[in-house]
């Protein structure tokens, strides 16, 4: 194979790479990959409907910090005689498995090589400290975990048609989603305060119409500033206190991503060929927490907080069940 070379993938200092998890209703189709290494490690994860959005496997592989979005209040929903909570420790992880699965299979069909256990603690122990002002990017994952209570996790407990269900979910979010594109800004804040942005940028490009070239101003997604607070020293409790820089990121890519994949799974789910993730499995992991109204005194959602280190994740626990496909970092 020739002399060996190191694998990397292109990032930038610039790149403040946020991401978080969605609930999917629709398992992976594993049928589409062929390396028995690849199947083996998408079953290990088959019941885990926590979905990574975007896959920043680039930054896993490389070892860089990204930032995990974070709901500025607990998530919940309230029915007649119960309580449903989001229990982000959990959630967190769950996501972080399928998100090193994928940085793995990634990785070996980019590279030919594994991801590094080294780099990839790196990637978690400068993570796991920052927090990201993303005003809007908040209010909306809080809202789709919200709709999934709100849908499934209600059904489940009525035991009402979860298909049914599940295509309302993905309506719910589908319509934020367009919402978001179709208004092209969003709220952000740096610097102490908030205001509007816009989600794309124009530039004037030569196009050819009716074989005459003519100049026409396009929209291209933008660049949006998002102020990123390092809480090592402070903790969470004292944002203010701590030092932030400015990076950047593209808020449009995570509307288009998802609203592409709640498209597929509402034409699935309504031509009735697709299975769906049982709610079941989500309660059964702690992930989704169901306590009664009666018994549940407001101030237990604080335990409930994104705004953590998440240092109860065992994260070299997670990171053991990655079977290797291919030596770390070579080529």
């Amino acid at each position: 194979m020739g002399r060996y070379t190191k694998a990397k993938f292109k990032t930038y200092k610039s790149d403040g790479a946020p991401f978080f998890f969605y609930i999917d209703v629709v398992p992976l189709d594993i049928s589409q990959y062929e390396m028995i290494n690849h199947i083996k490690l998408l079953e290990g994860v088959a019941n885990n409907s926590i979905m990574p959005l975007p896959l920043r496997v680039d930054r896993i592989f490389e070892g860089e910090s990204s930032i995990i979005i974070r709901p500025k209040e607990p998530i919940s929903f309230t029915f007649d005689d119960v309580i449903a909570v989001v229990n982000p420790v959990p959630f967190i992880s769950s996501g972080i498995e399928k998100l090193l699965v994928f940085t793995e299979i990634r990785s070996s069909e980019e590279f030919v090589a594994s991801l590094s256990h080294t780099k990839a603690k790196m990637w978690w122990e400068a993570t796991k400290y920052l927090y990201g002002r993303l005003s809007t990017l908040e209010e909306d994952f809080g809202a789709f975990l919200r709709a999934y209570l709100h849908t499934l996790i209600r059904a489940k407990i009525d035991e009402d048609d979860l298909v049914s269900s599940a295509i309302s979910y993905c309506e719910l979010i589908r319509d934020v989603c367009f919402k978001r594109i179709k208004s092209k800004e969003i709220l952000e804040g740096t610097g102490g305060k908030e205001e509007y942005v816009s989600l794309y940028k124009k530039k004037e490009r030569n196009v050819y119409k009716k074989f005459k070239k003519v100049k026409q101003e396009l929209l291209y997604p933008a660049f949006i500033d998002v102020e990123i607070t390092d809480t090592r020293k402070t903790g969470f409790k004292n944002l203010e206190r701590a030092e932030s820089k400015i990076l950047k990121y593209i808020p449009l890519l995570f509307y288009d991503d998802l609203l592409e994949c709640m498209l597929q799974n509402i034409k699935k789910l309504k031509e009735g060929n697709v299975d769906i993730f049982d709610p079941s499995s989500i309660i059964d992991q702690g992930i989704i927490v169901i306590h009664e109204k009666q018994l549940f005194q407001p101030e237990e959602l604080l335990k409930y907080s994104w705004l953590t280190d998440f240092n109860e994740i065992d994260f070299n626990s997670i990171l053991s069940t990655i079977e290797p496909t291919f030596p770390p970092g070579l080529l």
